[in-house]
């Protein structure tokens, strides 16, 4: 029995590896197609579900509701053009993409089945919806082309908003992200959006667009490359750089695997939106007539002023200025605060501009409240009372109030011990509102003082009225006694008048005391307890007018 030791040749085991190799590969790869295709839908999806939420909420605006044909049709989920002869399922790729490279674009329009499936969207399951935007477009489309131009960035970007918000200023995405252009709070404010309680610039289209123009002119300068750059505005330049170190790769299509999943669907919906707001009539889609006015100006506000206030006295739609100023939060434009603006029709600036104050001063309370009065607050004393604890004394309650134990000790009759459960009196200073009974009293001041003048002027007019029913003998006696009354009382009304022009009187200030005031006088202490009818244990306030002669 012979046996035989068969052994494989190098090359032959080489060979079978590499079939085997081969073979794993393809399983592994065909296990993947799923996810992959599953990822490449997930991210068409994920720009299908903004679209539609963006354009549901456009719907509400004012523009858009005057139109009902418009609105039954958008609404109606049924609507389906797919048998057509017009419709994009009947349209070779050959032709589609023929129709982009006919495009005068800075931007390839690159041509693939993603960019496809999402043109079919468009088109054939959301006509009508193209068909607002379009009419949208004739107002927004010449304000972002003349900013773009402005910044030197390609007018093609204008479609961004399309896919961004669907032409709706009011958007808010699930990340935050807010208007026509989607800008994130922290990127806005860093291109000089205000975004306050009262106003979000995010929703200004003025505005919006020129800090979008500004950051995608900015990526543009990172990358040299717009569809990087596009890439880069969806996600952050941040995850776009992560995409290119690990896919070694410096384009689009070639990071397309390392993007995040909803930026993998974002450039194919670019191209789409392109093919479609240029290619809609050879689809059949007609433009919906919106009565959005192409015709509107911008005038800066100077005054704060309510947006019904300007409907009621310029006879505009409420909703109407709603719809053309989106930017404000509240319905209030607070012109003395900021450098604000306002949108109108044409036909109403000169209206506004002329009436401005008119217009600001309309039913103001009603809707700026009446202004405060102006509190005025004097320094006066106040009178506390403490009631005695347990462990307290004199030092410690002293400090507690911020007096001297020397005071304190004097209001209380100079006690030297304390009782446990004893009403202590305090006096301090305090700022106190000035009601108008303390306004309208003026203590110690000479206004207060009788007129002599008066009462003698008063008393010869009780003479000469009672003269009347006099005789004439019985007036001449009585006429003698007045005149010597009359020289009496002028001689007091003199030495009166005297007196008081020799008075003086002194206002005290904060921290003064009696001292204080008689040295600076150089009266003595007693003279102006004297005065003042005062003693050494009164205590004089802040206000007061102390005579000093």
């Amino acid at each position: 029995m012979f046996f035989c030791n068969f052994t494989p040749s190098k090359q032959y085991q080489n060979r079978i590896m590499y079939k085997s190799k081969r073979l794993t590969l393809l399983i592994i790869i065909t296990l993947l197609l799923p996810f992959v295709s599953f990822s490449q839908k997930e991210s068409e999806l994920n720009v299908i579900r903004n679209f539609e939420t963006n354009f549901d909420s456009l719907l509400n605006s004012y523009y858009i509701r005057q139109n009902t044909r418009v609105i039954k049709k958008s609404y109606d989920k049924a609507y389906d053009n797919l048998c057509e002869p017009t419709s994009v399922s009947n349209v070779s790729d050959s032709i589609i993409a023929k129709r982009l490279r006919a495009l005068p674009s800075n931007i390839e329009l690159t041509y693939n089945r993603q960019v496809r499936n999402i043109i079919e969207y468009y088109i054939d399951k959301g006509g009508a919806r193209v068909g607002v935007m379009i009419g949208l477009s004739k107002y927004y489309f010449p304000i972002f082309e003349s900013i773009l131009d402005q910044y030197s960035v390609p007018h093609e970007l204008k479609y961004l908003v399309v896919i961004e918000s669907a032409l709706n200023p009011n958007a808010v995405s699930r990340a935050g992200a807010t208007g026509l252009w989607q800008f994130m709070y922290s990127t806005g404010r860093s291109y000089d959006l205000r975004i306050n309680a009262n106003v979000d610039d995010r929703k200004d289209p003025l505005k919006a667009t020129v800090a979008a123009a500004r950051f995608l002119r900015d990526l543009y300068r990172i990358y040299g490359d717009w569809q990087l750059a596009l890439a880069a505005y969806n996600c952050g330049p941040g995850n776009v750089n992560k995409a290119i170190r690990r896919s070694g790769k410096n384009d689009f299509w070639g990071i397309y695997n390392y993007l995040p999943r909803e930026t993998r669907g974002y450039v194919p919906a670019y191209i789409a939106a392109c093919y479609v707001m240029n290619y809609y009539k050879e689809h059949n889609i007609a433009p919906a007539i919106l009565s959005k006015p192409i015709a509107t100006d911008t005038i800066t506000v100077k005054r704060d002023i309510h947006f019904q206030q300007i409907a009621d006295v310029l006879n505009i739609p409420v909703e109407q200025i709603k719809d053309l100023n989106p930017q404000y939060k509240r319905d209030i434009i607070f012109g003395t605060q900021d450098d604000y603006h306002l949108k109108l029709p044409f036909r109403y600036v000169n209206d506004f501009i002329s009436l401005e104050d008119s217009i600001a001063e309309y039913n103001k309370d009603k809707y700026f409240g009446k202004p405060e009065v102006e509190k005025e607050y004097i320094t006066k004393e106040v009178k506390l009372t403490h009631k005695v604890r347990k462990g307290e004394n004199w030092n410690s309650i002293a400090r507690r109030y911020g007096v001297s134990v020397k005071d304190l000790k004097r209001w209380n009759g100079n006690k030297k011990t304390l009782q446990r459960g004893k009403i202590l009196s305090i006096y301090k200073n305090q700022k106190v509102e000035v009601t108008k009974k303390e306004k309208e009293e003026s203590p110690f001041t000479e206004q207060n003082a009788v007129s002599n003048d008066a009462e003698v002027q008063s008393q010869e007019q009780t003479v000469e009225a009672t003269n009347d029913d006099l005789s004439e003998e019985t007036t001449t006696k009585k006429t003698k006694e007045v005149t010597k009354s009359k020289t009496k009382d002028t001689k007091k009304t003199k030495k009166a008048k005297e007196v008081n022009e020799n008075k003086k009187y002194h206002k005290v200030k904060k921290g003064e005391t009696i001292a204080a005031i008689s040295r600076k006088y150089n009266v003595p202490m007693d003279d102006i307890f004297k005065l003042n009818k005062l003693n050494k244990r009164s205590v004089i306030k802040v206000g007061q007018s102390i005579r000093v002669k």
